[in-house]
């Protein structure tokens, strides 16, 4: 049997595998006449890197299942270790002496023709899009309300789920790609995307909305090694640089467009949680968008969807969307339960939507926002409404403005600190508490905060690890963290 599985959220199996990994970790199964091997997806910038597929493989094991061909990590899409799993399988399969037996494969048809998703976006509309900053100086941050009209598409969602958008490459960035390749772009390709249905376009049409011209693929890199050997390629992502990087490096190549976008990969949707509730209105879902900007091999970047969403689209604008969701982040079933929620920056997305479903629906639980941003003045997302509710009593708020102190940055997890005997008795008395924002820092700094408030409460180092366990193992701490 094999297995290609991907690692969702912070370490928990993607929504379609979920019940698969439930049933594995609770059977008694004795699997000895099992062969299997896991291909494991995912993203090392993560701190629980291919943990699903890894803890598939594990518990594999322990079942007393055979590994015929070892456990492939795959970072980020890496083709090359796909490639390598791949070809090991093809390898080994005819030594088990394996019967081919179709009894108990089924096809399964998409039962509604009509259902968008990943593969089938539905072509929704901006309605409308707001500054929530107040950049005055390079570098500010810049992010933007932007709400998507979805009417027609029948598409549902549960606050805590994400908007998927397809988004459309820079224009100056593919206008250096085609330098670089020494092409004008009226080239008709052939053109095959899972997401899309297109045959044939001009190659400026699909380098500008179909390819990945951000992260090199291997394919490409190989392809260049074989036509200038002299080249080094480095395999630090960050001195490898961009397609148009890349190309530049070779100028000796000749190239058509078709050969160029066959090394390519596929231009992949971005995710943004949704910061509005399908109670207030099921047909319009609204995200919460900064503007990636930054720098790379001594030139100016920006990232692909948030300055596209940002920048380059109005009212009216057409985007390619589904639905992601996300099971694990959810509110509590009882309205009556007290929530903290932890989200600097965009992190707030979500919790807009978790607050003003609490408020629709007249919860009585606690709900207490820990927020955090650069400065009060700038970048305090949503400033208005939060206020409001906290003057209304619907939230208990609490920000962090890491630079307005120009003798020390205080982040969330500081006031958390502080409030170390209310967030401790929270936790003990049934509370859920939530976390959303960035994986690499954040997410750490405020679990470390968190272990640090429990054993200034009484608890052993081991005792607190295992006390925010438990309440991860029963959905009552719950994080959305990205890179």
């Amino acid at each position: 049997m094999l297995f290609i599985i991907s690692t969702s959220g912070d370490g928990v199996p993607p929504t379609d595998a979920r019940e698969f990994v439930e049933f594995l970790d609770s059977t008694k199964l004795d699997l000895n006449h099992l062969h299997y091997s896991v291909l494991a997806l995912g993203d090392s910038n993560y701190p629980q890197y291919c943990k699903t597929g890894i803890h598939v493989h594990d518990r594999l094991q322990t079942l007393g299942a055979m590994e015929f061909v070892r456990k492939h990590n795959v970072d980020m899409e890496n083709a090359e270790t796909i490639e390598k799993w791949m070809c090991s399988v093809l390898e080994t399969l005819p030594t088990l002496n394996i019967d081919t037996q179709e009894d108990y494969l089924n096809l399964v048809e998409d039962q509604d023709s009509r259902s968008y998703n990943r593969n089938k976006p539905f072509q929704a509309t901006i309605k409308k899009k707001y500054m929530l900053t107040t950049p005055s100086s390079v570098g500010d941050k810049e992010t933007m309300h932007i709400e998507i009209d979805l009417s027609g598409s029948c598409l549902s969602w549960i606050s805590g789920d994400a908007l998927g958008i397809y988004p459309e490459n820079n224009p100056p960035e593919v206008v250096e790609v085609l330098n670089a390749v020494k092409l004008d772009g009226t080239e008709i390709v052939y053109v095959e995307h899972p997401a899309f249905q297109v045959e044939e376009v001009t190659l400026q049409t699909a380098l500008t909305k179909y390819y990945n011209l951000k992260d090199p693929s291997s394919a490409l890199i190989k392809y260049l090694m074989t036509k200038d050997p002299a080249n080094k390629f480095s395999e630090d992502k960050e001195l490898l640089g961009e397609v148009r990087d890349v190309l530049s490096s070779c100028k000796n190549v000749s190239w058509s467009g078709q050969r160029l976008v066959d090394l390519l990969k596929p231009l992949q949707p971005r995710y943004y949680s949704i910061s509005s509730s399908p109670l207030i209105n099921p047909n319009i879902a609204c995200i919460t968008v900064a503007s990636v900007k930054y720098q790379l091999l001594g030139k100016d970047r920006t990232g692909v969807c948030s300055v596209h969403l940002n920048d380059r689209c109005s009212v009216g604008t057409s985007l390619g969307v589904f639905i992601s969701q996300n099971p694990d982040f959810r509110l509590p079933a009882n309205g009556n339960t007290d929530i903290l929620l932890i989200g600097p920056g965009t992190g707030i997305a979500p919790f807009m939507a978790f607050i003003a479903e609490r408020v629709q629906e007249g919860a009585q639980g606690r709900t207490i926002l820990y927020f955090g941003c650069q400065s009060k003045l700038k970048d305090f997302l949503y400033k208005d409404q939060l206020g409001q509710w906290e003057k209304d009593n619907h939230i208990a708020l609490h920000c962090a403005f890491s630079r307005d102190n120009p003798n020390r940055k205080i982040y969330v997890q500081d006031l958390l600190a502080k409030q170390h005997s209310d967030v401790y008795q929270l936790m003990q008395k049934g509370g859920h508490v939530y976390v959303c924002g960035d994986a690499t820092y954040m997410a750490h700094d405020v679990h470390n905060t968190l272990i640090d408030i429990c054993v200034k409460e009484g608890l052993t180092k081991s005792g607190a690890m295992e006390f925010l366990s438990m309440l991860s193992s029963h959905g009552r701490y719950q994080k959305d963290v990205w890179v």
